[in-house]
């Protein structure tokens, strides 16, 4: 009696003292959560399964890990993954996201859509969706499958594919939840994230649930509109209010998003399910900190400033200045202090909506998803430096650059389509399983981009009668797609042995995709270029073989190939000069990519411990590279395919219950990316045109050599029915090469590793769960991204300041 009623008190002093020492430690700070739970019941393969006892890389993270650690966005998911990289951008910002080294893309901070090159699917449910910016809430698990997965799933798994699964409508009984999380980052203002579910059964066989959540961060990231430096006649009147020039927390995002769903089982073997999601988001200002020009920075006097601000190319000193490289000059204001003279900003309306049917046939489960979906990003940012180089012509020496004129672009991109998937999944207990399906998608995409330059309409003189277009519009494109796909699909498994299986897979599918790219230059007429490209393949194919065998009841060691699939597109490339336009450059072609790999996972030691390992081969053919056309120095950016290139690597994850309470993990990843093969690429059919030459070894930019992660958590009964855990996470990433490099002998600059470390305490206590938290507790601050700006400075990004918070729930 005496043990029962004093130890809980030694473990509530244990606790709360241990906590203290935890949350004083000095450390260096981000996102990295727990090992993710092999027993998680994943349906990556098609059926229900443990995470474990799927013979490929498969991990799930529960819904309560994802509240506990605060995921609720693709971009906090990727932080922990040591497979998975994608630069600190932002809300605002397109991104592309590199999985197993598989990138070619600048690793900046970029608004226009065309330049974020992803080699990763993303899906909620069965429905894929087109970009990274959908929220995680009231997700029952999230998946993540690394490798590609061409023969059963679609949108671009070149890398991997991340999925979904939201909680369904339950018929036993009504459920309640309402959570919440408080929050500041250091120097921002105070922010919350809550969101409210509620489950009501309508009858026995019918229910609904009910899901609506709002972000309010009010970010930590001041933006100046007019830079100290530009003052008397060349002083910018600000925007867009002409009497103040500092917005403090510039950089908040705010989004509202829901999602209802009815279930009905109309017998014990029909069940349909109605779904509709909604999001919309107000992404606002940049999270970077802007540094001086580097004729400012160097400016001796007043003379020099004036002589940068008419040409933005003056450098006083030249070489022997006594700064050099454009992003290590002083900042222009202080840290997380952005200048931008017009409002930064994007707007994002997404709309699913879905009916599922699930029919027990016996020998098979049929599954059947019909999804249709709108997504939308419209909004605007600063163009000065950009802009620079095509209006700094325009009137007399510097006047692109008096009191009124500055350039800024918007953009307006969207993406509408139905997909629907019908899969059969064979039930029973025979040594033959099988799978067999067949996938329909018919989507459209536009992505428009415009430029505008106040004042242009009247130094140039143009008509908007005769020419079209907004006023003061210098330029605008606009890159559109219809893409139409059919496909079947199947697996095949065999259980040789009770312990050996062996799986093959394929898909075969028709596509057709039209492309149309039009172009519109207003200020100089030098671009203009409509193209409209149809492609379309009939009786294309990809596979899958797999084999596994069990070491152990919860033991199984696995080899497999795979192969992944992304669609190709058209450039609005044009023929000048007499040169004509390669035509397999105008429209670049498909990539492919072959994963070989080989692994190991289950639980050891009665299940104490649980290792998942693999190592790699990716062979990535045709792959998709930016490539550009220069007109009278005018750049025309678009895609076409480079060599062949090869990503090789080790994965692995360990975790380790050491006692009842205490547990440990450990995950790293290690990658090599680089072109296996070399290669010329020509822009135009005569001779010698425009060419670029891909050499053998040059490596793929966008993910460090290593990344690691790591956890320590104690969790325990603190009496009664309440618990406690205290966690300890941390992070480290490598140094991330900022862009690839063409050749071996390039030298490629890189961010420089960086290691950070978070912190959490939390107490459940009946059906409360009371939690604090700190990430970056030591506020160290490295560069992840960037963004080029010639005129305003340069502006970095640094991982998130330190973060405290507190979250709230508690569920009926």
């Amino acid at each position: 009696m005496i043990r029962r009623t004093t130890a809980p008190r030694v473990k509530r002093s244990l606790f709360f003292s241990t906590a203290a020492v935890l949350f004083a430690a000095p450390a260096a700070a981000q996102t990295a959560p727990d090992a993710p739970e092999p027993d998680i019941v994943v349906t990556a393969s098609g059926r229900a399964q443990t995470a474990a006892s799927i013979p490929f890389n498969v991990s799930a993270i529960s819904e309560a890990q994802l509240r506990e650690e605060n995921i609720t966005d693709i971009k906090s998911l990727i932080a922990l993954s040591p497979s998975i990289n994608a630069p600190g951008n932002g809300a605002r910002f397109a991104d592309s996201v590199t999985v197993r080294g598989l990138n070619v893309s600048p690793v900046n901070a970029n608004n226009i859509e065309q330049f974020a090159r992803s080699t990763i699917a993303y899906y909620l449910d069965d429905t894929p969706l087109p970009n990274i910016a959908y929220r995680i809430k009231d997700i029952a698990r999230v998946e993540t499958l690394l490798g590609p997965q061409g023969t059963l799933y679609g949108a671009g798994s070149l890398g991997g594919t991340i999925r979904y699964i939201t909680n369904k409508p339950r018929f036993d009984a009504v459920a309640a939840r309402l959570s919440t999380s408080l929050f500041a980052a250091r120097s921002g203002g105070l922010s919350h994230d809550t969101d409210a579910m509620l489950n009501v059964p309508l009858a026995d066989n019918v229910a609904i649930r009910i899901v609506a959540s709002r972000l309010d961060d009010a970010g930590y990231t001041d933006r100046v509109s007019n830079p100290s430096w530009r003052t008397g006649a060349f002083a910018w009147s600000t925007k867009p209010d002409p009497n103040r020039n500092l917005y403090k927390n510039d950089d908040y995002n705010r989004v509202s998003s829901g999602r209802v769903s009815l279930a009905w089982e109309v017998t014990d073997d029909v069940k349909i399910t109605l779904a509709h999601a909604q999001q919309s988001q107000l992404a606002h200002g940049t999270s970077a900190t802007s540094l001086l020009p580097l004729g400012i920075a160097n400016a001796g006097g007043p003379a020099d400033i004036a002589a940068y601000i008419q040409d933005p190319r003056f450098n006083p000193c030249g070489s022997s200045c006594r700064f050099t490289n454009p992003y290590e000059t002083p900042t222009l204001a202080g840290t997380d202090v952005t200048v931008s003279r017009y409002p930064e900003f994007a707007r994002r309306n997404f709309r699913l909506s879905s009916v599922d049917l699930d029919i027990g046939l016996g020998f098979a489960d049929l599954h059947s998803s019909t999804s249709v979906f709108r997504d939308t990003r419209r909004g605007e940012a600063d163009y000065a430096g950009q802009g620079w180089l095509f209006y700094f012509g325009l009137g007399d020496a510097g006047a692109a650059f008096d009191s009124g004129r500055s350039a800024f672009i918007t953009f307006d991109n969207s993406y509408s389509g139905v997909n629907h998937e019908t899969r059969l999944t064979s039930t029973g207990e025979g040594p033959f399983q099988w799978i067999a399906g067949i996938f329909y998608s018919n989507t459209k995409r536009n992505l428009k981009f415009s430029e505008f330059l106040p004042g242009l309409d009247a130094y140039n003189g143009i008509n908007r009668a005769v020419s079209g277009g907004n006023v003061d519009e210098g330029y605008r494109e606009n890159l559109g797609s219809r893409y139409e796909e059919i496909a079947a699909y199947g697996e095949l498994s065999y259980a040789i042995t009770p312990r050996w299986t062996t799986t093959v897979g394929g898909r075969i599918f028709n596509y057709k995709d039209r492309a149309i790219s039009q172009i519109r230059d207003y200020s100089f007429d030098l671009v203009n270029n409509n193209v409209d490209v149809t492609r379309s393949v009939k009786g294309k194919a990809y596979f899958k073989f797999n084999t596994s065998y069990k070491l152990t009841e919860d033991a199984l060691a696995y080899g497999t190939i795979s192969q992944g699939f992304r669609r190709g597109g058209t450039n609005g490339f044009r023929n000048v000069g007499g040169l004509t336009v390669n035509p397999d450059v105008q429209a670049f072609a498909p990539d492919t990519t072959t994963n070989y790999e080989i692994g190991v996972k289950g639980r050891f030691f009665q299940r104490r411990l649980s290792v998942d390992a693999n190592i790699y081969q990716i062979d990535w053919k045709d792959v998709q590279t930016y490539f550009s056309q220069e007109i009278n120095f005018f750049p025309v950016n678009g895609t076409a395919n480079g060599p062949s290139a090869r990503s090789r690597g080790v994965e692995a994850t360990v975790r380790v219950n050491i006692t009842d309470d205490l547990s440990a993990g450990f995950s790293t990843a290690y990658n090599d990316a680089k072109w296996s093969q070399t290669r010329e690429v020509c822009l135009y059919v005569n001779p010698n045109s425009g060419c670029r030459t891909y050499e053998k070894g040059g490596v793929l930019g966008g993910s460090p050599r290593w990344k690691h992660s790591g956890f320590v958590r104690y969790d325990t009964d603190l009496g009664g029915d309440t618990r406690g855990f205290i966690s300890l996470n941390a992070r480290q990433v490598g140094a991330i090469p900022i862009d690839r490099s063409d050749s071996p002998n390039d030298v490629v600059e890189t961010f420089r590793p960086y290691a950070i470390v978070d912190a959490r305490i939390g107490v459940k206590w009946g059906q409360a769960d009371i939690s604090l938290w700190v990430e970056n507790i030591g506020n160290k601050r490295s560069v992840v991204s960037r963004q080029p700006d010639r005129v305003m400075g340069n502006r970095v990004f640094y991982t998130q300041p330190r973060t405290i918070g507190l979250n709230l729930s508690y569920a009926l």
